[in-house]
């Protein structure tokens, strides 16, 4: 099993983070192997920026995604980097919310309401861990309880409201991937 995942956006969104923290629920938690790079501007806010994260169970030779198998976008940018421009059989996640998808790619691009989906959950922030959450369980790349254990050490010095927020958006987005998953299948 080795699964290649791009998230990308734009600074500011915790693309790293989401990256960082699936890379670490693979390795710590779900003892697999897994790699992690990053792109993004010197600004802290506003250009483009993006994780490649590879998981497997096998030793990984090279740590950049050339054959992803999910690319998620949660900004413009990022969809008019990747729309189109990924290899047959990638499926292509956007934020809905956030960025008009091409009509003629709907079969190969899903839209998502991620920012939606974040602010019910109380914080437009958590869009990340939504996302770290539809990432596990879509492509069964980690286990929830991994994908839990990984956010709960993160958030766990700003205290327990903060953990317990972000652990229902990685719930509600390991829903929502699992869903995605069931219909992808179907």
């Amino acid at each position: 099993m080795k699964k290649e995942i791009i998230i990308s956006g734009v600074g500011g969104q915790g693309l790293i983070l989401c990256g960082t923290l699936l890379g670490e629920a693979a390795v710590i938690h779900d003892k697999k192997y897994a790699t992690l790079s990053s792109e993004y501007g010197v600004e802290t806010r506003g250009t483009f920026a993006k994780s490649d994260v590879i998981i497997s169970d096998r030793e990984i030779y090279f740590p950049d995604a050339t054959q992803p198998n999910l690319v998620v976008c949660l900004a413009q940018a990022a969809y008019a980097r990747y729309s189109g421009a990924v290899p047959k059989g990638t499926l292509l996640l956007y934020n809905a919310d956030e960025i008009t998808g091409d009509p003629a790619r709907a079969g190969c691009e899903w839209g998502l309401s991620l920012t939606s989906m974040a602010r019910a959950q109380g914080a437009a922030a958590t869009i990340n861990i939504i996302t770290l959450g539809i990432i596990a369980g879509m492509t069964d790349t980690v286990t929830l309880a991994g994908a839990k254990d990984a956010v709960e050490e993160f958030f766990s010095p700003k205290g327990q409201k903060i953990v317990q927020m972000n652990l229902g958006a990685l719930e509600l987005g390991y829903q929502t991937g699992m869903q995605l998953r069931r219909a992808a299948s179907a």
